[in-house]
């Protein structure tokens, strides 16, 4: 089962990330590619990943994502250890997993689109 995924950002510069929700990457998953139905993804564990243009995994971590309960929306808060140094445009894969699934979340038309400035 594909779900989809939406960001609420779109760039993201190296070395943003405080105490506040400034800075932080979020998003919502939904159940359909028209985004009307959000999706439960609270009893998952969430892994983010970075794609390239080649689909190659550039970054991958479990470490400071956060789900809403209910509403599908996640948040990514990266800390001085865990941070991406990454340059140009990826995409973002949010997957979802716990002891029987593995759901892969993916954008549509762009929404899944980061560009990382270094």
């Amino acid at each position: 089962m594909v779900l989809y995924l939406k960001l609420n950002e779109n760039k993201w510069a190296y070395g943003d990330y405080t105490d506040s929700a400034t800075y932080d990457i979020s998003g919502t998953v939904y159940l359909d590619a028209k985004f009307a139905s959000t999706a439960t993804i609270t009893s998952f564990t969430p892994t983010i990943r970075f794609v390239d243009q080649y689909n190659n995994t550039v970054y991958s971590t479990t470490t400071g994502i956060s789900v809403s309960a209910g509403s599908g929306v996640f948040t990514i808060k990266f800390s001085a250890n865990n941070t991406p140094t990454l340059q140009g445009s990826y995409k973002i894969r949010l997957i979802l997993t716990d002891s029987t699934n593995r759901l892969t979340c993916v954008g549509v038309n762009g929404s899944d689109d980061m560009f990382f400035e270094y």
